[in-house]
């Protein structure tokens, strides 16, 4: 949105008539973004040579269709030009619009920090005093937003005051209400961004008029700002809903469910759909309601990437999740178990998809070279520029829609494994019940907010119970802190206990096998359920747990890892501090290595990041003794720390795990956990787990926070001493239940878990 009022003025100065619009105005007041961009580079050829004032449409039809690979070196190229001084078109300074463009990108991949520092560049290189307020409005706009998104409501409030206090003229007017508007929206001051819009469609209507007459889009029966007012009608409906108005958000959306851009905007359809969805459930209409969010997550799974661009548009990131938990909601109400399911796992198989939208190559080892063609073709058809075209026909968008499909079915049927990473792709729920053993039960949470359940699926059943989630997260959070603010030495009972009676005891008498698979979500990633106390002992005293991060991931599972006992060790690598050294780690790899005749140590700086991609694959265990740090902000980012060398880095990153192959039937993290921050989505454990399983590891123990050195060394010699003579899951809960006995508090036993196959 920002720069629109601002072209649209240099354009009408030009133009005079609509019979002298240039035809890059004429692409721009029609949306026709991809055309835009087609006649500007006809203009501008060579993007080097080409002069800031044609520079600012091409960058702004590179910024709308989301050509970032051209985007970015068009806004370095504008600053090279503005650095030299050419800067100015008449009484207009395009010093600030570089910054302006970057930030909005920003915003669109959530980069809020990145947004923030170049939209205060922005208003920095603007002033109160200039003649023309727009860059500054947009400016502030920027600025403003991007510090609610991420959340800072103090430099949210304090920028929204600078941008209210502008004297705006003109259609400066529009920008600066729609822009106070989106601030509110981030922030949740419904009632006053709605009163923003409310005066935006008032003091403008007349020059908006005008402007059509001018243009001569008037004459056509048309309006230059039907495209550009999609948004700003999507925000009015969402205020009014947000505020209770449901019969007034209703009318709004069914207005914009008749127009034909609304279809055509990838990043507002789905919303309209969810929330009309939301009033058809508000109004008992189940039907409607069930039938408005599967056209909505249809719309949301068409899409791999990740970017949030309604945000820069309407003021808040829409939450895709959100549509997934109304759906299986109004499915568990109606008694519809097993189709409530199949969409927790979507929902779940989404949120991978969007950890790893960026990411274009896997592990060679399990990608062929016709997945690889496959998804460099869906990357294409992802990317290509019409589909930001507010103006193409809907007969070559649903082509588009045609191609992508197909080549999802085909990507499916050449690499399942690999097809779950980029598309939403999910098990069948009989398949899943087949996989289960006679003696295991799959617990699969599920929810947000206050709603959340708990799916109990056994061989030959399916049950659904409601969990209380009010507060979840701080009570996940509870716990932790007991266990972790005087290790060793707090009362984590009452926390485990009443985490017990929301979690375990509704489901209690469903749950008659001694095995559990557990199948976390959001918070209850951080939590440990071997803690989970019912008042006489300990969840693990009474079951043997693994955790699994869907349960769709069991298909992959048999096909992953042998059964040899060739073990690589990696034990307290030197990470040139000595804060970070594990003595007892290498203490542990050292008695591990003595009594596994077929292992290979390494120790200090021969414990590298480069060791593990050159000899992983030869080895059919892997153990680090090593620290791990999880990263919620940036779950891919999360990683092992091994030495350094001239090789890599020594941070085995999430990232490089999907680039990994191994052939491990079992992946330990002994000491991992150093730096499990806040509760949060759960993502970076997610992510971190899922990445081993991916590079070939059938199973993976791993903690939850960062454990003791010498309980930790005492555990894992006791489970490895169990390995052969008992599976996996038994072997790990034997360990952790001989721990109990020695030292009583869960701090020093119940960070460790299982993941994956059990057997």
């Amino acid at each position: 949105m920002f720069c629109r009022s601002f072209l649209l003025v240099v354009s009408l100065a030009l133009a005079g008539c609509a019979a002298m619009q240039p035809v890059e105005f004429q692409h721009l007041q029609q949306s026709r973004y991809a055309e835009l961009r087609d006649v500007m580079e006809q203009k501008v050829p060579v993007v080097t040579q080409g002069k800031t004032a044609d520079l600012v449409y091409l960058c702004l039809a590179y910024s709308r269709i989301r050509q970032y690979d051209r985007l970015f070196p068009c806004i370095e190229q504008m600053e090279a030009n503005i650095r030299k001084g050419d800067k100015q078109l008449f009484v207009w300074d395009f010093s600030a619009t570089p910054p302006l463009l970057r930030a909005v990108a920003a915003m669109e991949f959530a980069d809020y920090p990145m947004a923030i520092a170049q939209a205060e560049v922005a208003v920095s290189l603007t002033e109160p005093k200039d003649a023309y307020q727009q860059l500054r409005i947009y400016a502030l706009s920027a600025a403003g937003l991007a510090h609610a998104l991420a959340g800072h409501r103090e430099q949210a409030t304090s920028f929204h005051g600078k941008l209210e206090a502008t004297t705006a003229r003109g259609m400066e007017v529009s920008d600066k209400y729609l822009g106070l508007a989106r601030i509110d929206m981030a922030l949740g001051n419904y009632a006053r961004a709605y009163d923003f819009l409310r005066r935006e469609d008032e003091e403008t209507a007349f020059f908006k008029g005008m402007s059509n007459l001018v243009t001569g889009s008037a004459l056509s029966g048309e309006s230059i700002f039907t495209y550009w007012e999609l948004p700003v009608r999507f925000m009015k409906s969402h205020a009014l809903l947000q505020l209770g108005r449901n019969g007034e958000a209703k009318a709004g959306y069914d207005a914009l469910l008749k127009e034909a851009g609304a279809m055509q905007s990838a990043d507002l359809y789905w919303l309209l759909l969810f929330d009309r969805g939301r009033i058809a459930e508000a109004e008992g209409d189940l039907a409607t309601a069930v039938a408005l969010y599967r056209r909505s997550i249809e719309e949301i799974e068409l899409q791999r990437a990740s970017i949030k661009a309604e945000g820069a548009k309407i003021g808040f990131v829409g939450d895709k999740q959100g549509v997934y938990r109304h759906l299986v909601g109004v499915l568990v109400s109606q008694g519809k178990w097993e189709e409530a399911f199949d969409a927790v796992e979507r929902a779940k198989a989404r949120a991978l998809v969007d950890m790893l939208a960026a990411r274009q190559q896997f592990s060679a080892e399990r990608m062929s070279a016709e997945a690889g063609r496959l998804i460099a073709q869906l990357s294409k058809a992802e990317a290509n520029p019409a589909l930001q075209d507010s103006a193409l026909p809907e007969t070559s968008r649903m082509q588009l829609r045609g191609l992508k499909n197909d080549l999802r079915s085909q990507l499916q049927a050449a690499s399942p494994e690999i097809a779950s990473l980029v598309t939403v792709s999910t098990m069948e729920l009989r398949d899943i019940r087949s996989r289960l053993a006679a003696d295991e039960t799959l617990v699969e949470y599920f929810g947000g907010e206050d709603k959340w359940f708990a799916f109990v699926v056994q061989r030959d059943s399916v049950k659904v119970f409601p969990i209380d989630g009010k507060g979840l997260y701080q009570a996940v959070e509870d716990l932790r802190n007991r266990l972790l603010a005087n290790p060793g030495q707090g009362d984590p009972l009452p926390a485990a206990q009443a985490l017990y009676r929301r979690l375990t005891l509704p489901l209690q008498p469903a749950l008659t096998s001694e095995r559990l698979v557990i199948v976390a979500h959001g918070p209850l990633h951080y939590l440990p359920f071997a803690v989970l106390h019912d008042g006489n002992g300990y969840l693990i005293q009474r079951h043997t747990l693994r955790m699994l991060p869907s349960a769709s991931v069991m298909r992959f599972l048999s096909t992953k890892g042998g059964q040899g006992e060739k073990l690589l060790l990696l034990g307290n690598p030197d990470l040139k501090d000595a804060a970070l050294d594990l003595a007892h780690a290498q203490a542990e790899a050292e008695a591990i290595a003595r009594n596994s005749p077929k292992s290979t140590l390494l120790m200090r700086k021969a414990a590298t990041e480069t060791s593990v991609k050159r000899q992983g694959k030869q080895y059919d265990r892997l153990h680090f003794a090593s620290h791990g740090i999880f990263d919620a902000a940036r779950p891919m980012h999360s990683g092992l720390l091994l030495a350094a060398d001239t090789e890599n880095d020594g941070r085995l990153t999430v990232d490089e795990l999907y680039s990994l192959g191994i052939d491990a039937e079992l992946v330990v993290l002994s000491a991992c956990e150093t730096a499990l921050g806040r509760v949060s989505s759960g993502d970076d454990v997610v992510g971190f787990t899922r990445g081993f399983l991916f590079a070939g590891a059938r199973s993976i123990v791993s903690s939850l926070w960062s454990v003791e050195d010498l309980s930790t060394k005492e555990l894992m010699l006791a489970f490895y001493s169990r390995l052969g003579k008992k599976d996996k899951a038994t072997a790990l809960r034997e360990a952790q239940l001989a721990m109990m006995k020695k030292y009583g508090n869960p701090f020093f036993w119940g960070a460790f878990q299982l993941t994956g196959e059990g057997r």
